[in-house]
């Protein structure tokens, strides 16, 4: 696909501006090579790697602008370019006004420094006085919320206070142009929202923010304008849903190659059970019928678990466990613990089988997901593991639609009464 590279946010004029913007990193399979280089140029001793090619950008003032990509697409590059901390290899990049950044957990914070101590540095670097900077100190710590931890060594922060630190430096200093990558990810649900608020009111004051995320939920409530950079190109800018949408596609068909991928590993993951039925094969399955690792929210959804006996067991129970990829357990069922249990008894050496368990329409967000296998024989006064398979298999969700945020789907009504007084 051809990149929209002329494509301009229209509000306010042009603060971000990048023409030809190229940036190339020189990999050495040895630390010595690069001295080697340095002392003994003429013979090429390591390999080009493009993080960015050709990139042409400008972006106008009071908006969000989101940049999203694959990791490696050069969304961290893009950034550090447009901050200044690194230089381009070809082409050049103007931003005006001040600029701050939140791209790296603890970049530019001493460690051996107090929190308190930090804000002056930080201060200082981005050309404040010291007058102004104690000036700005009360309404830096005030946001930050970090109470008696101010003035104790950055050293003991966790990455979440390493996030509101950096974040109330960042913004509190009255930045022309803020620039983020994914720090906000780190911090806790209430921070998060104070954050965004935070940054709404940035925007609407005349700032501009550079926000690159993999929450799509986020880039689409946050942005006016999203990049969609892949292999340090841009194959797509414009509106957040079109955006998106481009995004989704191409995430879908490399979600299967990495997914399966992935699962070339998964003997890495713990089984254990004392193996008179082994469960021999798990297959998901979707609206088409055939096996997949990609589904859309709200398809059909079949786990499909197929054993074999290797010796009797009394009263086997099949289960099957719903995990986000981080590790959060969604749902755990079995075919048991229903209004109408489905009993499987005396199964016998040798017998084969399927077990089968159905959702109908699947009700998970988009993001990475998992299966564990349960396999339990309930004959014994204490439930006893055949097989349990931890992290059986991997698939991901998509969603077009892009209705709501979080984990689950949840069908819902809305509806609105107005009495009186509204606008006419």
């Amino acid at each position: 696909m051809e990149a929209d590279k002329q494509e301009t946010v229209e509000t306010g004029e042009v603060v971000v501006r990048a023409r030809g913007l190229s940036k190339v990193y020189h990999l050495y399979k040895k630390p010595l090579h690069r001295l080697l280089d340095l002392v003994l140029p003429g013979s090429q001793r390591h390999q080009e790697f493009w993080a960015l090619r050709d990139v042409e950008l400008e972006l106008g003032g009071q908006t969000t602008i989101g940049i999203i990509g694959e990791n490696g697409a050069g969304k961290s590059t893009l950034l550090k370019l447009l901050s200044g901390i690194t230089y381009p290899t070809t082409g050049t990049v103007e931003v005006k006004g001040r600029v701050t950044s939140l791209i790296e957990l603890g970049a530019g914070f001493h460690p051996e420094f107090t929190g308190r101590e930090n804000i002056g540095l930080a201060c200082s670097i981005l050309g404040i006085d010291e007058k102004e900077s104690r000036e700005r100190e009360g309404s830096i710590v005030e946001f930050s919320e970090l109470g008696p931890f101010i003035d104790r060594p950055v050293k003991t922060y966790s990455s979440g206070m390493h996030v509101r630190l950096g974040f109330s430096v960042a913004t509190c200093v009255e930045p022309d142009v803020l620039l983020i990558d994914e720090a906000l990810s780190v911090g806790d649900e209430y921070f998060r929202g104070k954050c965004m608020n935070r940054l709404n009111d940035f925007r609407e004051a005349g700032g501009t923010v550079v926000f690159v995320s993999h929450d799509m939920g986020a880039v689409k409530t946050l942005c006016q304008h999203v990049i969609y950079l892949d292999s340090g190109r841009i194959v797509k800018q414009g509106a957040p849903e079109k955006v998106a949408d481009e995004y989704l596609r191409r995430a879908q068909a490399r979600g299967k190659e990495s997914i399966a991928q992935a699962e070339q590993a998964s003997a890495a993951y713990p089984r254990w059970g004392s193996g008179e039925i082994l469960v021999e094969k798990v297959e998901l399955v979707g609206d088409e019928g055939h096996p997949t690792v990609v589904f859309q929210t709200g398809e059909s959804f079949t786990a499909r678990m197929l054993w074999k006996a290797r010796a009797d067991v009394a009263q086997p129970v099949f289960g099957l466990g719903l995990y986000r990829a981080d590790g959060t357990y969604i749902n755990g069922s079995n075919h048991l613990w229903q209004d109408e249990p489905v009993k499987i008894e005396n199964v016998r050496a040798g017998e084969e089988g399927v077990v089968e368990m159905a959702l109908g329409p699947l009700p998970l967000l988009p993001g990475r997901y998992y299966v564990t296998v349960f396999l339990y024989d309930h004959s014994k006064p204490s439930p006893t593991p055949v097989d349990h398979r931890e992290h059986a298999l991997s698939f991901q969700v998509m969603d077009s639609s892009h209705h709501q945020h979080g984990i689950l789907h949840l069908p819902s009504r809305w509806s609105v009464h107005r009495n009186g007084g509204g606008a006419p």
